[in-house]
Parts: structure tokens; C-alpha cells; sequence
């Protein structure tokens, strides 16, 4: 290789690692004040929820409709409809809608067990040809009859108080949804499910609790989510052809004019994945989802709004996962091919690779605060998350090729096991079964 073609090498590396860098660690700084607006309130906010949490005086109740969709959910049906009908709120004031989407197991004796014990309170309505969770959701709406439409999936345990804490935000009529808070019920029940709780804290409670601060976007997490139904309707319901039918829906939302509300006393648990095929499946879903739904509502960067925004670039953060896989490879490269890239170029490495190791420190601090019991020793799993992260930075390219070379687009569901190891929640449902 000629000198001047190894220049032009370099430059056009340089060039490409520069670009790769400013988009992800812009990124990833563009999202720190969020993340230390909401480690800051996390104290203040769970000392405010522990004062009136289940004591909240209303004036009115609104009805709500909760529907749950299922499908082949034997192992779990029983323990969500059991914790729903029983929930600290005027049974008059709200019912249960379950929409079985072709279950082929126990699933349909368990819910029709449910509909005779409780009359008029909980509605059970079978599909015979099986279009996923988004059209299960439509077909629910039909029949629902409240004023506010909550949405739960088959593996949840609510929190009893959950729809008085919720009846509390929807006393404003300028709230239009609101997002709970999502905890997961079986943490303890291998290294993965441990990692995969401690994202959901970081992205779903800090995160999301410090952009609520700050009036910037909060995604629809697809459960333990409340919307008013006049709104709902008026934006045509779930896209049915969406594999994130939440993120689909608060995007809408969001070009309407709307926004969600985060509500971190309005608590709910839920199942993590417990092996690696569970979180593969769910993450493609997840990542082509957002992809497409980054794609089909780019027109919200056209508004200069901080939400509209603030949503594009949460849409955007598959594609920044690619980019890192960008930056993995141009590492290999320089590691194994004999070739010097130039002082540059290795200057931006280690500044990727010491900027990384802050983002690290940044979520240990944010894991050493927003865990219970709060502990210093939980950043012992920092290196266990990178790892994590880097593995589905490949998913990420897989859900992006899927794309690309236009597969089929099938809504699959993630199996449940029924595993629960929270303590607070086995006593819970066990408190509730004795009723």
C-alpha cells in the first residue's frame, strides 16, 4: 500500500470513528441530566409514596376498564385475575376485560372459572384466529365500558392499590395516560433475570422519573398503562401492524399534543426473562419495533417541541447500538491487522474506552442508589451489564437485518414460567388468595 493510499485510509478512519463516537457518547450524554434529575428524586419520590400510598381521599372514582390479552397463559392467568379482582377500589368502578388470543392450553378454562365467580365484573371473550397482543387490545376496546383504559399482561401482580394511586393523576383532565411503575417478581431467579431487573431500574424508573421531571418524553412501557378512552379512540387505537404497539401508540400520542405521565406509586411486578432464548425473542421485537416506529414518525423531528424531540431521539437508540457495533469492529481491526491507523485515531479509542468507563460509573451510581436494599457492593455487577449490553448490540443488527431484507413482521409472545422469588409479592398473592 502506497503512502498516500494509507494516508487516505487513515483520514477516511478517522473521519468514521469520529462521527461514530459523537453520535454515541452525544447520546449518551444528551441523557445524563434526566438520569441524575431522576436519581435525586428517587428518595424524595418513594418517602412521598410511603406517606399516602393506598390513603388517597377522591372525590370521584373514575370507571376503568382493564383489559388483559392472553394467550397459552395457564401457568399465570389464574394469579392476575385473582390479584385484579381484588384490588382496593369500588368493584362497581371498574372491570376486567381478558381477550384470549387462540390459547391452545388451560388458559380458557381458567378465565371462564374467573367469569362465572365474579358476574359483570370480569368479561372473558375468545379469538378464534390468533392476530397478536395489538389486535387483541382493539377487540377489548370495543366492549370496554370506562371512561379510562388500562392495559396488564398476564404475568403481572399490581400492587392492591394500584388503580386508586393511578384515580389519583386522571383528577387533572389535562393527564391523558399515565405509566406505572414496572418491578420485576423473579430477580433472584438466575444471573440473567438479576441483570435484566437491574436495566429495568435504570431505564424504566430512573430514567423515566427524571425526563417526567423534566417534561420531556415517557414511552408507554405496554403494561400497567392508563389511558383516557376519548383520547385513545381519537387516535385510532393500537396500530395493529406494530411490534411495540406502546411505542407506536406514544409516539401518536406524542404528534397529537399529548403526553404520558410517569406515576412511580402506581406499582406493578412483572416476569423477566429467564433464559437467553426468552430475551432474544423479546429483544428483536422490541429493537425492529422501535426501529420501524423511529422511521414511520421521523416527521416529529420537523416540530421544534422538546418532547417531539426528546422522542426521536428514544426511537433512535436501536440504531445507536449499531453504530457501537461500528466501533467494536474498527477496535478488532486495530488489534489484529498489522497496520498503523495513526495517533488519532488512537487517541478517539481511548477516549471511547475511558468514556465508557464513566457511562459504568454513572449507572453504578445509579444502581447503587435505586436498589433496595440500597448497597454500594451492587456495582460488582457493572462488568456482568457491559457484557449484556455488548451481546445485545448484536441483537440490535439482527432486528435491523430483519429489516433490511424485509422478513415478515410477526408479533411472538414471550413464554411465561410463573417464577416469583420477591418476597413482598409471594406474601402478597398469598394474602389476596385468602380473601
Amino acid at each position: 500500500m502506497s503512502l498516500g493510499e494509507s494516508l487516505l485510509l487513515m483520514s477516511i478512519v478517522e473521519i468514521v470513528l469520529s462521527i461514530l463516537l459523537s453520535l454515541m457518547f452525544g447520546w449518551t450524554f444528551y441523557n445524563l441530566p434526566a438520569f441524575f434529575v431522576g436519581v435525586k428524586s428517587v428518595k424524595k419520590r418513594e418517602k412521598t409514596f410511603e406517606e399516602w400510598s393506598g390513603k388517597v381521599n377522591l372525590d370521584y372514582f373514575p370507571f376503568f376498564s382493564l383489559i388483559v390479552p392472553m394467550k397459552n397463559e395457564e401457568k399465570v392467568a389464574g394469579r392476575i385475575l385473582d390479584v385484579l379482582l381484588k384490588l382496593n377500589y369500588p368493584p362497581d368502578r371498574y372491570e376486567v376485560i381478558v381477550v384470549d388470543d387462540r390459547s391452545t392450553d388451560g388458559t380458557s378454562k381458567v378465565c371462564r372459572e374467573f367469569e362465572s365467580a365474579y358476574p359483570g365484573r370480569m368479561r372473558y371473550f375468545r379469538r378464534e384466529i390468533s392476530r397478536g397482543k395489538p389486535s387483541a387490545l382493539n377487540y377489548g376496546l370495543k366492549f370496554a365500558r370506562g371512561e379510562v383504559i388500562g392495559v396488564f399482561d398476564a404475568d403481572n401482580v399490581p400492587d392492591p392499590h394500584v388503580l386508586l394511586n393511578t384515580a389519583k393523576y386522571f383528577r387533572d383532565y389535562n393527564v391523558v395516560a399515565v405509566q406505572g411503575l414496572l418491578s420485576s417478581i423473579n430477580t433472584d431467579e438466575n444471573m440473567l433475570t438479576k441483570i435484566t431487573s437491574y436495566e429495568q431500574i435504570i431505564q424504566h424508573y430512573v430514567l423515566s422519573l427524571g425526563k417526567d421531571k423534566l417534561g420531556l418524553f415517557v414511552p408507554l412501557a405496554g403494561t400497567c398503562q392508563f389511558v383516557r378512552r376519548d383520547v385513545l379512540e381519537n387516535v385510532g387505537g393500537w396500530a395493529e401492524e406494530a411490534l411495540c404497539e406502546d411505542t407506536d401508540l406514544s409516539a401518536k400520542l406524542t404528534e397529537k399534543g399529548y403526553y404520558v405521565k410517569f406515576a412511580p406509586e402506581v406499582k406493578c411486578w412483572q416476569e423477566s426473562p429467564s433464559n437467553f432464548s426468552q430475551l432474544i425473542g423479546q429483544r428483536v421485537r422490541w429493537f425492529r419495533g422501535c426501529m420501524e416506529v423511529s422511521v414511520k414518525y421521523g416527521r416529529l423531528l420537523k416540530r421544534v417541541e422538546r418532547r417531539s424531540l426528546d422522542a426521536e431521539a428514544y426511537f433512535f437508540g436501536p440504531f445507536l447500538m449499531l453504530l457501537a457495533l461500528g466501533t467494536y469492529f474498527l477496535g478488532l481491526y486495530e488489534v489484529f491487522v498489522p497496520f498503523n491507523l495513526g495517533t488519532y485515531v488512537y487517541v478517539l479509542s481511548q477516549t471511547a474506552f475511558f468514556l465508557t468507563l464513566f457511562t459504568l460509573s454513572i449507572l453504578g451510581v445509579g444502581l447503587a442508589y435505586a436498589t433496595k436494599p440500597r448497597k454500594i457492593s451492587n456495582v460488582k455487577w457493572l462488568p456482568f451489564i457491559y457484557l449484556y449490553w455488548s451481546i445485545q448490540v448484536f441483537v440490535a443488527l439482527y432486528a435491523f437485518l430483519q429489516i433490511i431484507l424485509r422478513r415478515r413482521r410477526e408479533w411472538t409472545k414471550t413464554s411465561r414460567t410463573g417464577v416469583v422469588t420477591e418476597p413482598k409479592i409471594a406474601s402478597l398473592y398469598a394474602e389476596r388468595s385468602s380473601r
